[in-house]
């Protein structure tokens, strides 16, 4: 995940090949380097979509295709990718309408309707992108506590310290070494686990 925002695209539809429109609604949307992977509805596509190794899932299809409900639900799996479907136009009219964009709405996802305009698709990916660094620094925020906490269990188990002064030994040992909780507590599994 990147710290600078969606580094990766991936964009599910029922036709092969890339839509020049949206390629270039994309490249004035994202102003920093990112890849854009095209791919239809197929086993690889669903593949990829539950892979998760993208910031943004770009789904264009009708907002009643079953194929496109699919790889949203697949896709938020992930909680760092944001879902962007682009529905083919419609009033969500009827009943089955009106489900599916209440489904699509639960999931997390950005509905636009076709005919689009880049200055509606350019909010919704700059939104997308801080949602997406937002929630990269939250994960990194929890990877860590993970890891302290994993080193406080460490300090306590083997060297029979309380919660509270494995917690003062952690905070001690980053604070005199100029390095992060995190730092210290991967030097700590790494010296307690293997056993030095």
């Amino acid at each position: 995940m990147s710290s600078t925002g969606i580094d990766k695209v991936l964009i599910l539809r029922r036709e092969p090949g890339a839509s020049r429109v949206l390629e270039n609604f994309i490249v004035n949307s994202l102003k920093h380097p990112h890849e854009v992977v095209w791919e239809t509805f197929s086993e690889k596509g669903i593949r990829l979509a539950k892979a998760g190794d993208y910031g943004l899932l770009i789904v264009e299809s009708g907002v009643t295709d079953p194929a496109a409900m699919k790889a949203c639900r697949t896709a938020v799996a992930h909680p760092t990718a944001s879902i962007l479907f682009l529905a083919d136009e419609t009033e969500f009219s009827s009943e089955d309408e009106k489900k599916a964009k209440e489904k699509l709405l639960d999931m997390g996802a950005t509905i636009l309707v076709k005919p689009l305009k880049q200055s509606a698709f350019a909010t919704a990916i700059q939104s997308a992108d801080m949602a997406h660094i937002r929630l990269g620094a939250l994960k990194k925020k929890l990877d860590d506590e993970k890891v302290v906490t994993r080193a406080k269990l460490l300090l306590m188990q083997t060297l029979s310290f309380t919660e509270e002064e494995a917690h003062k030994f952690i905070e001690k040992e980053a604070m005199n070494s100029g390095r992060t909780r995190s730092e210290v507590s991967y030097e700590i599994i790494r010296t307690y686990e293997s056993g030095n």
